[in-house]
Protein backbone atom coordinates (compact mmCIF):
# COMPACT_ATOMS: atom_id res chain seq x y z
CA UNK A 1 0.00 0.00 0.00
CA UNK A 2 2.72 2.53 0.58
CA UNK A 3 4.13 1.82 -2.90
CA UNK A 4 0.77 2.64 -4.33
CA UNK A 5 1.17 5.97 -6.79
CA UNK A 6 -1.07 8.39 -5.64
CA UNK A 7 -2.90 10.96 -8.14
CA UNK A 8 -4.58 14.44 -7.33
CA UNK A 9 -7.64 15.40 -8.95
CA UNK A 10 -9.54 18.95 -8.80
CA UNK A 11 -12.79 20.11 -9.47
CA UNK A 12 -10.77 21.37 -12.86
CA UNK A 13 -9.51 17.89 -13.87
CA UNK A 14 -10.62 16.69 -17.03
CA UNK A 15 -11.83 12.78 -16.34
CA UNK A 16 -10.55 12.06 -20.11
CA UNK A 17 -7.04 13.02 -18.95
CA UNK A 18 -7.04 12.16 -15.65
CA UNK A 19 -8.33 8.30 -17.15
CA UNK A 20 -5.39 8.29 -19.39
CA UNK A 21 -2.87 8.77 -15.89
CA UNK A 22 -4.92 5.93 -14.35
CA UNK A 23 -4.25 3.19 -17.44
CA UNK A 24 -0.42 5.14 -18.05
CA UNK A 25 0.27 4.18 -13.65
CA UNK A 26 -1.28 0.56 -14.56
CA UNK A 27 0.90 -0.11 -17.02
CA UNK A 28 4.01 1.27 -16.07
CA UNK A 29 4.15 1.04 -12.28
CA UNK A 30 6.27 -2.97 -11.41
CA UNK A 31 3.53 -4.24 -9.71
CA UNK A 32 0.74 -2.98 -12.73
CA UNK A 33 -1.48 -1.73 -10.10
CA UNK A 34 -3.45 1.07 -10.10
CA UNK A 35 -3.00 4.12 -8.71
CA UNK A 36 -5.44 5.70 -5.55
CA UNK A 37 -7.09 8.87 -6.57
CA UNK A 38 -7.40 11.68 -4.39
CA UNK A 39 -10.39 14.45 -4.47
CA UNK A 40 -11.53 17.14 -2.06
CA UNK A 41 -14.66 18.75 -2.18
CA UNK A 42 -17.86 17.60 -4.76
CA UNK A 43 -16.43 18.80 -7.71
CA UNK A 44 -13.02 16.91 -7.54
CA UNK A 45 -14.80 13.66 -6.78
CA UNK A 46 -17.59 14.19 -8.98
CA UNK A 47 -14.42 14.83 -11.65
CA UNK A 48 -12.55 11.60 -10.03
CA UNK A 49 -15.65 9.34 -10.51
CA UNK A 50 -15.74 9.92 -13.93
CA UNK A 51 -12.11 9.73 -14.58
CA UNK A 52 -12.56 6.29 -13.16
CA UNK A 53 -15.01 4.65 -15.11
CA UNK A 54 -13.58 6.21 -17.97
CA UNK A 55 -10.50 3.94 -17.59
CA UNK A 56 -12.54 0.91 -16.42
CA UNK A 57 -14.07 1.19 -19.73
CA UNK A 58 -11.24 1.89 -21.73
CA UNK A 59 -9.22 -0.90 -20.24
CA UNK A 60 -11.97 -3.43 -20.93
CA UNK A 61 -12.61 -2.41 -24.36
CA UNK A 62 -8.87 -2.56 -25.12
CA UNK A 63 -9.15 -6.47 -23.08
CA UNK A 64 -5.78 -4.67 -21.11
CA UNK A 65 -7.54 -5.73 -18.24
CA UNK A 66 -9.40 -9.49 -17.47
CA UNK A 67 -10.47 -8.49 -13.85
CA UNK A 68 -12.51 -6.00 -12.58
CA UNK A 69 -11.17 -2.24 -10.93
CA UNK A 70 -13.03 -1.56 -8.00
CA UNK A 71 -13.25 1.67 -5.84
CA UNK A 72 -12.90 1.57 -2.09
CA UNK A 73 -13.59 4.87 -0.69
CA UNK A 74 -11.42 6.20 1.93
CA UNK A 75 -12.44 9.47 4.02
CA UNK A 76 -9.40 11.39 5.97
CA UNK A 77 -12.15 13.00 8.28
CA UNK A 78 -15.34 12.87 9.22
CA UNK A 79 -18.03 11.41 7.08
CA UNK A 80 -20.97 13.85 8.46
CA UNK A 81 -18.95 17.12 6.97
CA UNK A 82 -16.07 15.85 5.11
CA UNK A 83 -15.14 15.61 1.55
CA UNK A 84 -11.36 15.08 1.77
CA UNK A 85 -11.46 11.14 0.20
CA UNK A 86 -8.97 8.77 -0.99
CA UNK A 87 -10.94 6.38 -3.59
CA UNK A 88 -8.36 3.08 -2.98
CA UNK A 89 -8.45 1.59 -7.22
CA UNK A 90 -7.55 -2.28 -6.93
CA UNK A 91 -8.05 -5.20 -9.78
CA UNK A 92 -10.89 -7.49 -8.56
CA UNK A 93 -11.90 -10.80 -9.10
CA UNK A 94 -13.34 -11.58 -12.84
CA UNK A 95 -15.06 -8.77 -14.72
CA UNK A 96 -18.64 -8.40 -13.26
CA UNK A 97 -21.80 -6.69 -16.07
CA UNK A 98 -23.04 -3.70 -15.48
CA UNK A 99 -26.61 -3.45 -13.89
CA UNK A 100 -29.12 -1.93 -16.63
CA UNK A 101 -29.70 1.98 -15.90
CA UNK A 102 -33.25 1.56 -16.00
CA UNK A 103 -33.29 -1.42 -13.22
CA UNK A 104 -36.11 -0.63 -11.07
CA UNK A 105 -33.67 -1.38 -8.13
CA UNK A 106 -31.12 0.97 -8.41
CA UNK A 107 -31.56 3.18 -5.24
CA UNK A 108 -30.34 6.92 -6.19
CA UNK A 109 -29.32 9.94 -4.48
CA UNK A 110 -30.32 13.62 -4.51
CA UNK A 111 -28.46 16.66 -2.97
CA UNK A 112 -31.06 16.50 -0.34
CA UNK A 113 -30.47 12.43 0.15
CA UNK A 114 -29.55 11.24 3.85
CA UNK A 115 -26.07 9.88 2.96
CA UNK A 116 -26.67 7.50 6.47
CA UNK A 117 -30.03 6.62 5.65
CA UNK A 118 -28.96 5.45 2.11
CA UNK A 119 -25.46 3.52 3.40
CA UNK A 120 -28.50 1.55 5.57
CA UNK A 121 -30.42 0.52 2.22
CA UNK A 122 -26.82 -0.40 0.89
CA UNK A 123 -25.51 -2.25 4.31
CA UNK A 124 -29.30 -4.04 3.99
CA UNK A 125 -28.71 -5.14 0.55
CA UNK A 126 -25.77 -6.65 1.17
CA UNK A 127 -26.51 -8.79 3.84
CA UNK A 128 -29.29 -10.14 1.93
CA UNK A 129 -26.91 -11.01 -0.76
CA UNK A 130 -29.08 -8.44 -3.38
CA UNK A 131 -26.66 -6.49 -5.70
CA UNK A 132 -26.62 -2.87 -5.08
CA UNK A 133 -26.15 0.11 -7.55
CA UNK A 134 -26.64 3.41 -7.32
CA UNK A 135 -27.41 6.18 -9.97
CA UNK A 136 -26.48 9.37 -9.78
CA UNK A 137 -26.30 13.01 -11.73
CA UNK A 138 -24.33 15.65 -10.41
CA UNK A 139 -21.44 16.51 -7.93
CA UNK A 140 -23.37 16.69 -4.72
CA UNK A 141 -25.30 14.01 -5.52
CA UNK A 142 -21.69 11.95 -6.41
CA UNK A 143 -20.48 12.89 -3.07
CA UNK A 144 -23.59 11.57 -1.15
CA UNK A 145 -23.32 7.90 -2.55
CA UNK A 146 -19.57 7.78 -2.19
CA UNK A 147 -19.87 8.63 1.42
CA UNK A 148 -23.27 5.87 1.97
CA UNK A 149 -20.81 3.21 0.32
CA UNK A 150 -18.14 4.01 3.22
CA UNK A 151 -20.81 4.21 5.64
CA UNK A 152 -22.26 0.63 4.69
CA UNK A 153 -19.18 -0.40 5.14
CA UNK A 154 -18.83 0.44 8.66
CA UNK A 155 -22.16 -0.84 9.02
CA UNK A 156 -21.55 -4.23 7.60
CA UNK A 157 -17.67 -4.82 9.06
CA UNK A 158 -19.09 -6.62 11.97
CA UNK A 159 -20.42 -9.20 9.08
CA UNK A 160 -17.38 -9.35 8.27
CA UNK A 161 -17.80 -8.20 4.93
CA UNK A 162 -15.63 -6.06 2.59
CA UNK A 163 -17.34 -3.49 0.10
CA UNK A 164 -15.88 -2.11 -3.14
CA UNK A 165 -18.03 -0.13 -5.84
CA UNK A 166 -17.29 0.02 -9.57
CA UNK A 167 -17.94 2.92 -11.71
CA UNK A 168 -19.91 3.45 -15.42
CA UNK A 169 -20.97 6.15 -17.28
CA UNK A 170 -25.08 5.80 -18.46
CA UNK A 171 -27.22 7.65 -20.65
CA UNK A 172 -30.63 6.67 -19.40
CA UNK A 173 -32.50 7.98 -22.53
CA UNK A 174 -29.95 6.70 -25.69
CA UNK A 175 -28.89 3.20 -24.66
CA UNK A 176 -26.77 3.02 -27.62
CA UNK A 177 -24.70 5.71 -25.80
CA UNK A 178 -24.22 3.68 -22.63
CA UNK A 179 -21.08 4.47 -20.97
CA UNK A 180 -20.50 7.73 -22.88
CA UNK A 181 -17.80 9.98 -21.76
CA UNK A 182 -20.38 12.80 -22.68
CA UNK A 183 -23.14 11.00 -20.28
CA UNK A 184 -24.72 12.96 -17.25
CA UNK A 185 -25.41 10.18 -15.36
CA UNK A 186 -23.18 7.77 -12.82
CA UNK A 187 -24.04 4.21 -11.55
CA UNK A 188 -22.30 2.89 -8.83
CA UNK A 189 -22.51 -0.77 -8.57
CA UNK A 190 -21.79 -2.25 -4.72
CA UNK A 191 -19.88 -5.36 -4.35
CA UNK A 192 -18.97 -7.59 -1.32
CA UNK A 193 -15.16 -8.34 -2.09
CA UNK A 194 -14.13 -12.19 -1.48
CA UNK A 195 -12.08 -12.89 1.58
CA UNK A 196 -9.48 -13.34 -0.46
CA UNK A 197 -9.11 -10.05 -1.83
CA UNK A 198 -9.43 -8.43 1.18
CA UNK A 199 -6.43 -10.26 2.80
CA UNK A 200 -4.57 -9.25 -0.19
Amino acid sequence: MQDMPSLKVSGESKPQSVARAIQHVMRESPSQLPPSVTAIGPAAINQAIKAIAIARRQVHSEGTLAEELTVKPVFEAGLREGSNVALVLSKGTARLPDVPADDESSLSAKPTTDAFKLAGAIAGRMREGERASILVKGAVPVLIAVKAIAKAQEYVAADGMSLAFTAALVDKENKALRDAPTSTFTQLCILKLPAAAEAA
